[in-house]
């Protein structure tokens, strides 16, 4: 095995050009499921969203001549936004975030070197039981990969709202201005798959459908593709993201406030293999299906809040990679 990369990580530092809309006078009954509603016209919306990931052990034993592998233990996204109605059925935003994580280390391959060529010693750990071979001691260099993510400036056009429900076309394109440049307590730099920004320029593309099932529930469906692009030597795969949305308003009406709906989504995800000088990762990308159940309270028409859990219940990664546990979100979301 060349190396093995965490795919979990490639979905973290792509999150905040995915998330769903939820601002009042949306459906918004997901998490990363988009709705085909737009605000309207000179109306702005901003959001304040964070989401806490839990990460589990590797889906396989680790090769005998395995020399780097991603480990970590949680993460922690906070994603900042703001859209603006340009017209009744357009809608333009912007999305960046701060990407924080906590026991973020690589698998090295020990060639007898406890020191850099400076002179000064390497911090270093060991792989549990469990997280590989048992019968050995892996050397594992420790890295920092706090720091601002790569901005998403996005748009939506409706094309059609009427008795059928609603359609819209989403596009993004995201700018590398995230961090980038992390290195491990040996020095050595670490590759984008587990930085905060990937120094390339992406593209996204995809629809989104929305329809009032009854005046108190709202299904929302979406589906887009985000072609990556290429840096230092290195191209993270490309990804395909779907999902449908229930959203079940139980308290409240249609005009009166406060609003609490329950909220109920399932979402697929998919990571091509990343490319690098050596040719594709054999143990990047795979697949990831998500249930989230949640809420979201409206305490106006201006102001809501969102909050849930997205659980794997199936996780197909390719190779030796660590699997997600647990992502608790919550949005807070306001418009004037």
């Amino acid at each position: 095995m060349k190396k093995t990369l965490l795919t979990t990580a490639i979905l973290l530092t792509t999150i905040t050009g995915l998330r769903a809309d939820h601002g009042p006078g949306t459906s918004g009954s997901g998490f990363t499921t988009q709705t085909a509603e737009t605000l309207q016209l000179g109306k702005w919306g901003a959001t304040v969203s964070h989401d806490w990931t839990e990460f589990g052990g590797l889906n396989s034993n680790l090769p005998a001549n395995a020399d780097h592998l991603d480990l970590i233990d949680r993460s922690h996204l906070t994603t900042f936004g703001l859209s603006l109605g340009v017209t009744q059925n357009l809608q333009i935003g912007l999305n960046f975030g701060y990407y924080a994580a906590s026991g973020t280390r690589q698998l090295v391959h020990n060639h007898g070197a406890d020191e850099h060529e400076d002179g000064h010693h390497s911090e270093e750990h060991h792989a549990e039981e469990g997280h590989g071979h048992s019968a050995e001691k892996l050397p594992l260099a420790s890295f920092d990969p706090d720091g601002w993510t790569d901005m998403w400036i996005t748009g939506k056009y409706r094309l059609y709202r009427g008795p059928a429900g609603q359609f819209a076309i989403v596009a993004g394109v995201k700018v590398p201005v995230g961090e980038t440049r992390v290195f491990d307590s040996r020095g050595g730099r670490v590759e984008p798959a587990s930085t905060p920004g990937s120094g390339a320029w992406d593209g996204m593309l995809g629809a989104a459908y929305t329809l009032q099932l009854s005046p108190s529930v709202a299904l929302d469906a979406s589906a887009q593709y985000t072609f990556r692009g290429e840096k230092y030597d290195y191209r993270l795969g490309n990804r395909f993201d779907a999902g449908a949305a229930l959203g079940w308003r139980v308290l409240g009406s249609a005009q009166s406030y406060p609003q609490v709906h329950l909220l109920g989504e399932a979402s697929f995800r998919h990571i091509s293999r990343s490319d690098s000088l050596e040719g594709l990762e054999s143990s990047t990308g795979g697949t990831v299906l998500f249930l989230s159940p949640g809420a979201r309270i409206s305490f106006s028409p201006h102001a809501g809040l969102t909050i849930g859990a997205q659980l794997p219940v199936m996780q197909d990664l390719n190779g030796v990679q660590v699997e997600t546990h647990l992502r608790i979100s919550t949005s807070m979301n306001i418009s004037f």
